[in-house]
């Protein structure tokens, strides 16, 4: 070795001995800040009126483009084996009549003041909370009875304080930390310390705040103010009509939890397959929430996943589901000098040998590891983990192409909510139903009309079972469009949407909305959300929509900027006509206007009534409409092409009866009632069809 390259490497270990300690987390802690950057300082002083803003955008960073939220790249909400504190558990917590104008105001730093002087101490570490209720979170603010009953959930749309203390020990020091929750409803802001960490709008989609500067060894103490306002009551909330046909839960809803990484750290892995040979397209995003320049240096390893269905099911981590080495080309090393708090993207095109196609039937899955070491390829300081398939999906005339053959989609559409729970979701209860759906010979399960629980798709993945996922426009009208289009919140719940199941092979179709009136406004809303994915972060799936068959018909011009033109279908009930002849001459129209599409139907099915009065009349109902829908299949049940076909899917609404917002009611058109176990005449008849149509 000569002596300029032993300088080299001696300069080299002095500056990294220097910086390592922040690196690799082990720098001391420094009264609670860890060198960071509070997000309060980053707000205006004021702010004179407007809508609240929001949060994610989507920055260029050379000829990348990365997700930044709350001032950090949008983290995987994938589960990793690094440190983490569930925050689930024992809460203290107070209801209070909020102001929601306050709410859904801009946030400034007079804001946060004048919440903090209203809060009267809330908000601080000393603050005497042992007046109020103990409950266990994550779970919905709403009282639960239990039963499928019109009282069966509170309907309790207001403001509520949660506190809790929580303890960390020196193993946190010089780390990043990193407070991740997976739902909080509606609108949300978090202190910790006594000093505030960010908001969030929005209670179906994750979120996450940089909390390192906050926290600090020993006891902590968070504060967590929620407000929901009522449906109906303002034009600028997401749903946003009165008489909603889901229910409005309030609080934390979902899984809250810290996570730790190194100071400099890699944030996401997104895995974009590009044909059937095994081209996929990697983009790893590093992060550095140090104050000293970083030298990193970045390695992957790729594997297959176990078959046997135990093992696949056994827990959400994708370490727990790998096998044997896959054997890839092109996943190179790669070095990456990032600034103080800065980030940045690398991008591997990688080719697998030999891969295993993910599909319904061979749901085939693989793990990447990526690992971070000092740019010397040592030492070591963080990875991680994402689970994976290689598959493509794409549209040929009238028909979906999934790895490159024609597929029908037999789909059961599914809301996220047990009588007990609402809309809490855990990976038991998760895996229970869709086992249930795919015991039903249903290949697809339409997860409307809100992205669900981060596991759901992880599992969609494991057991076989396309998704169709989509963000809670529901019904919206011009007005809603047009305040929409000022604040932005709707493209960025299609992003926190779309970011946080990037990986999943399973999520086939993107949807905008469901049964919005609207029409020119819904289709320059449609352009826009296309464009964003194809131009910013194209990972390859379809994008739809789920409009009403008769708002305004089969003509509906919003259909243009979208791969798959896709509608409920409620002929012989909200529409007029017979079920059989209404669908028939529906389909044959759109397809007639809409030649070099594929037609989905989103929604089709009957009630039954809470006593089961009409479950014969819901029979009728399935069976005369499903006649006309699989007349038009693009796709025999031998999986060979119809010629005269053009219909690519059709969806069951829904699989378990649901909880509605007006409370006067339960709507009743499951195949299931909610406990699960009690079942219609309908549900054994679809299964016969759905089996039917898969050849069994």
């Amino acid at each position: 070795m000569n002596k300029k390259r032993k300088l080299m490497i001696w300069l080299f270990a002095a500056l990294f001995a220097a910086g390592a300690a922040t690196m690799c987390g082990t720098a001391p802690w420094k009264d609670g800040r860890n060198g960071g950057r509070n997000m309060l300082n980053q707000l205006p002083e004021t702010v004179q009126g407007g809508y609240l803003k929001p949060t994610l955008t989507v920055r260029e960073s050379g000829e990348e483009y990365i997700p930044v939220q709350n001032g950090i790249p949008v983290p995987t909400f994938e589960p990793q084996r690094r440190r983490t504190l569930s925050l689930n558990g024992d809460w203290r917590k107070e209801r209070f009549d909020s102001d929601h104008e306050l709410s859904m105001s801009p946030r400034s730093k007079a804001w946060v003041q004048r919440v903090e002087d209203a809060a009267g101490g809330r908000t601080t570490s000393g603050f005497d909370d042992s007046s109020w209720w103990t409950v266990s979170l994550p779970q919905p603010e709403n009282g639960m009875t239990g039963e499928e009953s019109p009282s069966g959930a509170e309907r309790y749309e207001n403001g509520v304080w949660y506190r809790r203390t929580f303890d960390l020990d020196a193993s946190w020091s010089g780390r990043s930390v990193t407070l991740k929750s997976l739902g909080i409803s509606y609108v949300c802001d978090i202190w910790v310390n006594g000093r505030w960490a960010g908001y969030h709008e929005g209670g179906f989609t994750p979120f996450a705040l940089d909390v390192t500067p906050l926290v600090k060894e020993g006891t902590n103490t968070m504060a967590i103010r929620v407000d929901n306002p009522p449906w109906g009551s303002r034009i600028d909330t997401i749903p946003a009509l009165k008489d909603t046909d889901f229910f409005n839960y309030t609080g934390v809803i979902q899984d809250i939890y810290l996570a730790a990484a190194p100071l400099t750290h890699v944030s996401r892995l997104d895995i974009v397959p590009v044909n059937e040979q095994g081209l996929l397209r990697f983009k790893a995003v590093v992060e550095n929430r140090s104050d000293r320049d970083a030298s990193v240096f970045l390695e992957g390893r790729l594997f297959e996943a176990v078959t046997e269905e135990d093992l696949r099911l056994a827990s959400p981590y994708a370490d727990t589901i790998k096998a044997s080495a896959a054997e890839a080309e092109g996943w190179d090393a790669r070095k990456m000098e990032l600034k103080a708090y800065g980030k940045a993207a690398v991008v591997w095109d990688v080719r697998v040998k030999e891969p295993k196609l993910w599909s319904m039937e061979e749901p085939n899955l693989y793990v990447a590891e990526l690992t971070l070491s000092n740019d010397e390829g040592e030492g070591h300081s963080d990875s991680l983990s994402a689970q994976f398939g290689i598959r493509t999906v794409r549209t040929s005339g009238s028909q979906i192409h999934l790895n490159g053959k024609p597929v029908f989609l037999r789909g059961i559409a599914r809301h996220e909510e047990w009588p007990g729970y609402g809309r809490t979701a855990e990976w038991g209860r998760i895996l229970s139903d869709l086992r249930q759906v795919r015991e039903l010979n249903a290949n697809m399960v339409r997860t409307g009309h809100y992205p669900n629980h981060i596991y759901t798709y992880i599992l969609t993945d494991r057991l076989g079972l396309a998704a169709m996922s989509e963000i809670p426009l529901w019904q919206f009208e011009t007005i809603h469009y047009e305040t929409q289009e000022k604040k932005g919140l709707s493209d960025q719940m299609w992003r926190e949407m779309i970011f946080s199941q990037y990986n999943r092979p399973s999520v086939l179709m993107w949807s905008t909305q469901n049964e919005s009136k609207e029409v020119k406004l819904r289709k320059a809303y449609n352009e826009r959300l296309v464009g964003d994915v194809r131009e910013r972060y194209n990972d390859g799936r379809l994008i739809t929509q789920s409009a009403a068959a008769d708002q305004p018909g089969a003509h509906d011009e919003s259909m243009e900027p979208l791969d798959v033109a896709a509608w409920t279908m409620y002929f012989g009930i909200f529409h007029g006509g017979e079920p059989y002849e209404g669908t028939k001459r529906f389909l044959e129209e759109a397809h007639r206007l809409w030649p070099d599409k594929p037609l989905l139907n989103t929604e089709y099915g009957y009630w039954s009534r809470e006593d089961n009065g009409e479950v014969d009349i819901q029979e009728h109902m399935y069976k005369e409409t499903f006649r006309a829908l699989t007349e038009k299949s693009a796709i025999t049940p031998e999986a060979d092409e119809r010629p005269d076909g053009y219909l690519a899917g059709i969806d069951y609404w829904p699989m378990y009866n649901w909880y509605v917002n007006h409370g006067q009611w339960v709507q009743t058109m499951g195949l299931y009632h909610m406990d699960r176990s009690l079942e219609k005449p309908v549900k054994e008849r679809l299964k016969r069809d759905y089996g039917a149509m898969a050849g069994r």
